[in-house]
Formats: C-alpha cells, sequence, structure tokens
C-alpha cells in the first residue's frame, strides 16, 4: 500500500485527494507525526482516520486521538476565551470580525473538529483600532510589541498581539497582512455581508465566504516563510467542498491588488496537498503577475524576508506624498520608548532595506 505524505494527508475528505493510502511506520512515523504537530494537523489526521480515509495502525489511532483531545480542549478553552473578548469590545461599542480557525472551522469543514486553531483573530475597523487595543489593556491584558510612533498601527500596521491575564494571545487586525498586500484592502469592504457563528449563546460575526477564502490565501501566501500546511487545506476546503464564489473572490483580489497572492497561495496549496487539477488551480498555476505583485510578493516570499523589508515594500501602496513622509519618518524616526525596546537595531535594518530597495530601482 502506499506511504502518504503529510501534505496529502491533509488534504484527505476533499475531492481530489489521496486515496487507499497508508501512514508510514517505524522511526518514519514519529518524524510524520512530530511535523503534524508542529503544523496543527494532528487532528486533520485523526478525523481521516475516523472516517476510513486512510490507514493506520492501532498504535497510531491511540496516538493521534491522545493530540486530538488535547486539541479539542484547548480550542474549546480558546472559544469561551473569545466570547469573552467579543463582549468587552462590544461593550465597548466596537464592531468586530472573527479571523482564521474558529469561523472556518465552523462554517466551511464538514465538522469544526477537523480545524484547530491556537489564538484568536479578530479584525476591528481603523477608526476603532485605538480603542480595542485600550479596552483589552484595561482589562488586564499587554501588548507584546511596543508601537513603532503613536498612531502608526492604526494608520499603516497589520495590528498587534495582545497578551490576556490566562495567558490567552489575542491577534487584533486592523487589516490581514503586514507589509503592501495589507495596505491596498478597501478595509470597510470586510465588515459587509452578514456571516456569523455561534459558540454557545454567543453570536460573533465573520467575514464572508468569498473573503474568507481571500483571507486564506493572504494568510497561506503571506503568514509565514513557508505556508502551513492547515492554512493551505483552509483553500482546499472552501474551494472544494462550499458554494464560495470563486469569480467574486477573484475579483476581490483584483481590487485588492493581490490576484498575485490568491494565485499563488492556490497553486501552492494544490502542489503541495498533492491535488487533481481543477480549473481554479491551472489559473492559479498560469497566472502572469504584473511588476507590482511580482515585487511586492518577492518581499514575503524571497529568503531575504524580514519586517523591514516588508515595511518598505510597502511604501508604493501608500497614496499621496504627505501620507508616504510619514510613513517613511515612523520607520526611521522611532517613538523614543520603540527604538530603546529594540536598541536601534530595527532601525538600522529600515534603512538598509531602503538602501536595498533604491539599488533595485535603479537596476530595474
Amino acid at each position: 500500500m502506499t506511504t502518504i505524505s503529510l501534505g496529502a494527508a491533509c488534504a484527505l475528505g476533499v475531492p481530489g485527494s489521496s486515496a487507499g493510502a497508508a501512514f508510514p511506520t517505524g522511526p518514519a512515523w514519529d518524524a510524520f507525526l512530530g511535523r503534524a504537530r508542529d503544523e496543527r494537523a494532528v487532528s486533520i489526521l485523526a478525523c481521516a482516520v475516523a472516517g476510513g480515509l486512510v490507514d493506520a495502525t492501532e498504535h497510531q489511532r491511540a496516538e493521534l486521538a491522545v493530540g486530538h483531545e488535547a486539541a479539542m480542549r484547548s480550542c474549546l478553552y480558546l472559544e469561551q476565551a473569545t466570547v469573552n473578548v467579543a463582549w468587552v469590545l462590544d461593550a465597548a461599542g466596537i464592531d468586530v470580525r472573527l479571523l482564521k480557525g474558529p469561523a472556518v472551522a465552523r462554517l466551511d469543514y464538514p465538522d469544526p473538529s477537523w480545524r484547530t486553531f491556537g489564538d484568536i483573530d479578530l479584525l476591528v475597523r481603523s477608526a476603532d483600532y485605538d480603542a480595542a487595543v485600550a479596552a483589552l489593556v484595561a482589562g488586564g491584558g499587554r501588548r507584546r510589541s511596543a508601537e513603532i510612533r503613536p498612531g502608526f498601527d492604526r494608520r499603516f500596521g497589520k495590528g498587534v498581539c495582545i497578551v490576556l491575564p490566562s495567558g490567552v494571545q489575542v491577534d487584533l487586525h486592523r487589516t490581514l497582512a503586514s507589509g503592501p498586500f495589507g495596505l491596498t484592502i478597501p478595509l470597510d469592504d470586510l465588515f459587509a455581508g452578514d456571516d456569523t457563528v455561534r459558540f454557545g449563546g454567543a453570536v460573533i460575526p465573520v467575514l464572508c465566504r468569498e473573503h474568507r477564502l481571500a483571507h486564506a490565501c493572504v494568510h497561506a501566501a503571506l503568514g509565514d516563510a513557508s505556508p502551513r500546511l492547515v492554512a493551505l487545506r483552509d483553500i482546499a476546503q472552501l474551494l472544494l467542498t462550499t458554494d464560495v464564489d470563486v469569480a467574486g473572490t477573484r475579483a476581490e483580489s483584483v481590487r485588492w491588488r493581490a490576484s498575485a497572492v490568491v494565485a499563488y497561495a492556490i497553486d501552492t496549496a494544490w502542489r503541495t496537498l498533492e491535488l487533481e487539477p481543477t480549473a481554479t488551480s491551472i489559473w492559479a498555476r498560469e497566472y502572469s503577475a504584473d511588476r507590482y505583485e511580482r515585487r511586492s510578493l518577492a518581499a514575503y516570499t524571497g529568503p531575504d524576508r524580514s519586517y523591514a523589508r516588508l515595511m518598505i515594500a510597502g511604501l508604493p501602496a501608500i497614496k499621496g506624498v504627505p501620507a508616504k513622509v510619514a510613513y517613511v519618518r515612523a520607520l526611521l524616526l522611532p517613538d523614543a520608548e520603540y527604538a530603546a525596546r529594540h536598541d536601534g537595531g530595527r532601525v538600522r535594518r529600515m534603512g538598509r532595506a531602503l538602501r536595498a530597495r533604491r539599488s533595485r530601482e535603479r537596476v530595474a
């Protein structure tokens, strides 16, 4: 019987995924399971085994069951924490959209137990961003990182991680990505639609399905130097098992100037998860990015990816000379407290990234 790769295993349950395969055995199984834990993919494997989608030994079934149970306990705890945070922000008059794991698990997977998550991601409007941070800090939360200059996050940043007294991390988003692609999204559009999830008696708004697909692509392509398998599974799940309007998502990606991101993410998902080609995956594989998209995407996917490079790559996405000046000034002349925390190192990296960008522009 064919031994399945972890990528293909993470696609089990969607049309076009591997069939009639088995997990590796012996020492190879230990490495396989270890990587699955790192990727937060244990629950996908456990559900695939329970559904008879892959062959597994009794030992493998037992190990996956233990990991799956622990993951489910953690997710239930995070869902309760999500309700508490949503109540705090609602009391402050702040509209939110729940992002990523809890939303797609409840709405886009056959059962929420397939999709686990490790923190809380909430989107707020730019106008509410400072008030949302203040509300969570007033409740005992603390920022994991300082703001480069007052008002920078609300105007240009992706968001901030707030650590609650319980240790739960809340990623409070103003937009969906750092750098250039996070700066070109019409953010108010993300608050359209009326999709919700229900945790107990609480009803929490989420992105509409087309925006969930776009965000899944943004997260997979731009969130980490190497896309996480669960993020790639989200893309396949949405495209192959739901009634998502793919044309609508592609139209949105054009408005976001992020068609290359969507294409790159879908193509990566199909290659990594070893899925059968579809019309959408063929479009993604054959998509030809324009100059802006190529240069912007390279800042996220290139070998020299860094926060400094992402920030400098975002400069062309900012409209108007005054805004560009304010952006560069904040990067090169940060708040004194921020500079003291970072010992000037990040400022030096910003300077190097800016000089490197100018050099590349002269060559181009």
